[in-house]
């Protein structure tokens, strides 16, 4: 997480900048009542977000799924920081951090955003080492049905963070078990058996799959028992 800084204001030309709560630690802004009801609003229980997120519109919840499923992004903070741009308000829609790299990212319908905002920004959060970057809504939905492929193991996963499920025997018994061989199915993985058990080995499958110990492409299909699995190298 980035640190608080004594100096949160910036100016270039006549556009400033500022951190109205003059902290650099990214921290996801309550949502008004108001905003909830007229906005497409999601709410989310994440893994790398290890919390309930809130997102404003339908192409930022696909986009925190995506974010989960990328393996390079370590955690990601939605509606993170409390700005004025000049005169107006302004929340960025996600922080993530990237291959150890900062980046705030906002999504907007064909990547358009007013330029001489979008310098202003670029240029304050640079001066911490932060990348400002405006993301297509377009881009996010080109990838609804990854995103969506992985919704199901992101709520198993965020509820069993939640309640401190351990199953590291488990994870090392598959990641045993799928190193074997080229690939393997889920169905052979996991075996036939429901009980008890059987809930703790998909759990632990879906964390290997979340940390990228295990692979299998979601890309078309979502995760069923035909799905291939395999070890990464």
């Amino acid at each position: 997480m980035a640190p608080s800084h004594p100096r949160l204001t910036s100016s270039l030309g006549q556009l400033s900048v500022r951190l109205q709560e003059n902290s650099l630690i990214p921290t996801q802004q309550p949502t008004s009542l108001k905003l909830t009801r007229r906005a497409d609003y999601y709410e989310q229980r994440c893994v790398k977000y290890p919390d309930r997120a809130c997102f404003h519109c339908y192409t930022e919840f696909l986009h925190a799924l995506l974010l989960e499923a990328t393996p390079q992004v370590t955690s990601f903070v939605p509606q993170p920081f409390r700005m004025l741009v000049g005169r107006e308000p302004y929340i960025p829609d996600v922080y993530v951090v990237r291959d150890a790299r900062m980046e705030v990212l906002e999504l907007k319908p064909r990547g358009e955003f007013e330029s001489k905002k979008e310098v202003a920004l670029r240029a304050f959060f640079e001066r911490y080492d932060m990348q400002f970057r405006v993301v297509s809504n377009e881009s996010v939905l080109t990838q609804e049905r990854l995103a969506l492929h992985w919704l199901h193991i992101v709520q198993v996963l965020a509820q069993a963070q939640y309640q401190g499920q351990d199953t590291a025997v488990e994870e090392q018994r598959l990641f045993d078990d799928a190193k074997q061989v080229s690939s393997l199915s889920v169905g052979t993985l996991l075996g036939d058996t429901l009980d008890a058990e059987h809930y703790r080995r998909q759990l632990a499958l879906f964390r290997l799959l979340h940390r990228h110990d295990l692979h299998c492409d979601l890309s078309e299909k979502s995760l069923d028992y035909d799905t291939e699995v395999t070890a990464w190298s």
